[in-house]
């Protein structure tokens, strides 16, 4: 008897710290806010009815690799503008 109750408590417990570190897991994970808030704001929504997405999904050929390469670029190098202005890249190698 006295086992039976250890092995309840022993279950119980672990499942306590799984518990733990799976919140501890969502509250340092980005990804876990991102969603959060997009999921609470509606902002998910507002991007899938965007008349830029249906816009940008419905170029072909050339149009689409000149938007990918030359105005998706142009983003880019603006973002690693201003990350470099606080000490963070977004490039592997700097």
């Amino acid at each position: 008897m006295v086992q039976i109750n250890f092995l309840i408590l022993k279950i119980r417990f672990n499942k306590m710290i799984i518990r733990f570190l799976k919140k501890l897991k969502d509250i340092i994970d980005p990804n876990y806010w991102a969603s959060r808030i997009g999921n609470k704001t509606g902002l998910y929504a507002k991007a899938e009815n965007s008349s830029i997405r249906e816009w940008a999904l419905g170029l072909e050929g050339w149009k689409w690799w000149f938007y990918q390469i030359v105005v998706c670029g142009f983003f880019f190098i603006i973002i690693e503008m201003l990350l470099n202005m606080i000490g963070i890249t977004m490039l592997p190698w700097r």
